[in-house]
C-alpha cells in the first residue's frame, strides 16, 4: 500500500492520534489533533490498523521540539527510539488540556449528566514538567560492541517489544537517581557483568531506584537472575564502596516473565525500608513495594481525599497499598479499616503506622482481597477505592455501594476509561457523581489520574 497523507482528528484513549481512511481508524503515534501528516501502514490490516508517522505536513501550533535525544521518531540514529515517553512532542499545557478532555469524553459517554471534570491539576511548575519520578527503573540488555561481543546495555524497551534502547539520559527521573543508576551501570560494564537476556551467563535484569521526595535517602535494588555470579558479586561490592549513602538491596527474579521484581530480595547494605513523606505523614517503604511513582502527585491526590472526607468519619480504604491514604486519614482524625491483598504492602502500612503513632485502634490494616473481605467489613461513612487499572469487579461495586451503602465514596483511578464505566455503574445503586479531578502523575505520558467523588 502507497504512504498516506491523512488529518489526525482526535487522541485514542492511548494517547496516539486518530485518523479515519475509507471508514478505517489509523492509530499514528507522535502525532497531534488537527495535524496532517505523511504515514505509512505497518501490515496488510483489514480492520483498524497503525501506522508510522514518516513527515508531519501541517504541524499543530502546540507542537514543540522533544527534550529527550531517545524520544519517538525524532530519535537521534543509534539510540533510539524509546518507549518510556509518548508526548513529549506536545507543549505541557496542551498535554493538560488534551487529558481533561480525555475523560471529560470518556465520562460523558457514560453518564450523560455527569459534571464536567476540573481542569487537570499539574504536580509541578507547568513550565518544568521534569524530573518527577522518584521511582526509577531500567531494563539491562545485550547491546553489541565495535568487536561484535555483546556488552552491557541498560535503558528502556521501545515501544511494543522487549528490544532495549541504550539510554545516556532520562530527564523525566529524579536526577539523584539517575546518577546513581548510571554509576551502576558503569560499574557492571568495566567488571563485564553479563545482561539476563544475552548469550553468557544470564546475570542482570535491571535496576530499580527510589529517591526520596523529602529525604536525602536513596535506595537501589539490583535485580538478578544469577546472584551467584563472581563478576556480579565484585561490581556490587564495588559501587557499595563507591555510594556510602546509599542502601542496597539484590533481587533475584530467575523467571522470563513481565514482573519487575522476584519473590526473593535480600538486603546488601543500609535499612530495610526507605523513609518517604506525603502529606505530613511519614512511610516507610520496602525496596520492590509498591508506593507512588511521583510523590508531588501523591501528595495532591491525598489532599483531594482529605478534603472530601467529612470530619470524624468512619472510613473503608479498599485497595490501600501502604497505607497512601489510610495514614494521612487516621492523623486527621478519622478511623480507618485498610484493606489490601499484599502482605509485603501491609507491613509497610503496619511499620508506617508504628512511625507515626498511629494506632490499630485509629487504622487497622487486613491482609486479604478486597473480593474475599467485602462480606466481612464494618459500616462505614465514607468508602475509599484505590483499584488497579482494570477497575473494580461488579461484587466490589455490588458490595460498597449496594450493601455498604456509605454517604461519600472516593474512587482513585489511574485509567480514565475503567473509571467511566465503574461510575456508570456506581450510579446504578443511587450515587451521583459530585466532582471529577484530574490529576497529571506522569507527564509526557496519555496516563491519567482523577480522583471521583459520589453521593448517595
Amino acid at each position: 500500500m502507497p504512504d498516506l497523507d491523512v488529518d489526525i482528528e482526535e487522541l485514542s484513549i492511548g494517547g496516539d492520534g486518530v485518523a479515519h481512511v475509507g471508514g478505517r481508524r489509523i492509530f499514528v503515534p507522535y502525532t497531534l489533533p488537527d495535524e496532517r501528516v505523511q504515514v505509512r501502514l505497518r501490515g496488510e490490516a483489514r480492520d483498524d490498523a497503525t501506522a508510522m508517522l514518516l513527515s508531519v505536513l501541517r504541524p499543530s501550533p502546540h507542537r514543540i521540539a522533544p527534550r529527550c535525544r531517545h524520544f519517538g521518531p525524532t530519535a537521534e540514529p543509534g539510540v533510539g527510539p524509546c518507549g518510556g515517553c509518548s508526548w513529549q512532542h506536545i507543549a505541557y499545557p496542551e498535554q493538560l488540556r488534551l487529558k481533561t478532555q480525555l475523560v471529560a469524553r470518556l465520562v460523558r459517554a457514560a453518564i450523560h449528566d455527569a459534571p464536567s471534570p476540573l481542569p487537570m491539576l499539574a504536580a509541578t511548575a507547568v513550565g518544568d514538567p521534569w524530573g518527577f519520578r522518584q521511582k526509577l527503573h531500567f531494563v539491562f540488555g545485550a547491546a553489541e560492541g565495535n568487536s561484535r561481543t555483546p556488552v552491557l546495555a541498560m535503558g528502556h524497551y521501545v515501544r511494543g517489544s522487549k528490544r532495549v534502547v541504550p539510554v545516556q539520559e532520562c530527564p523525566v527521573h529524579d536526577p539523584r537517581g539517575n546518577a546513581l543508576a548510571f554509576a551502576v551501570r558503569d560499574r557492571y560494564l568495566r567488571n563485564r557483568v553479563t545482561a539476563a537476556d544475552g548469550r553468557g551467563p544470564r546475570v542482570l535484569s535491571g535496576v530499580a531506584i527510589r529517591a526520596a521526595c523529602h529525604t536525602r535517602e536513596l535506595m537501589a535494588t539490583i535485580i538478578v537472575s544469577d546472584g551467584s555470579d563472581r563478576r556480579l558479586r565484585t561490581a556490587t561490592r564495588e559501587v557499595m564502596a563507591a555510594e556510602p549513602d546509599v542502601s542496597f538491596h539484590l533481587n533475584l527474579h530467575p523467571e522470563r516473565d513481565a514482573l519487575v521484581f522476584g519473590r526473593q530480595t535480600r538486603k546488601l547494605r543500609g535499612t530495610d525500608r526507605m523513609r518517604e513523606q506525603v502529606a505530613g505523614a511519614s512511610f516507610l517503604i520496602s525496596p520492590t513495594a509498591f508506593f507512588q511513582t511521583n510523590v508531588a502527585a501523591a501528595e495532591l491526590l491525598v489532599g483531594l481525599v482529605l478534603a472530601a472526607v467529612p470530619a470524624k468519619s468512619r472510613v473503608l480504604d479498599l485497595y490501600a497499598g501502604a497505607g497512601l491514604f489510610a495514614l494521612p486519614l487516621a492523623r486527621a482524625g478519622h478511623t480507618v479499616v485498610a484493606v489490601e491483598e499484599s502482605r509485603a504492602a501491609t507491613d509497610d502500612g503496619e511499620a508506617s503506622a508504628r512511625l507515626n503513632r498511629v494506632s490499630p485502634s485509629q487504622c487497622r490494616f487486613i491482609t486479604r482481597r478486597v473480593e474475599t473481605a467485602m462480606t466481612a467489613l464494618p459500616a462505614a461513612d465514607v468508602v475509599v477505592l484505590d483499584p488497579p487499572r482494570e477497575g473494580c469487579t461488579p461484587e466490589v461495586i455490588a458490595g460498597v455501594f449496594g450493601r455498604l451503602r456509605p454517604a461519600v465514596g472516593i474512587y482513585v483511578s489511574c485509567n480514565p476509561d475503567t473509571l467511566a464505566a465503574d461510575l456508570r455503574a456506581i450510579a446504578g445503586h443511587g450515587y451521583a457523581v459530585r466532582s471529577i479531578q484530574p490529576v497529571d502523575m506522569f507527564p509526557h505520558t496519555p496516563h491519567i489520574e482523577a480522583v471521583a467523588v459520589v453521593t448517595r
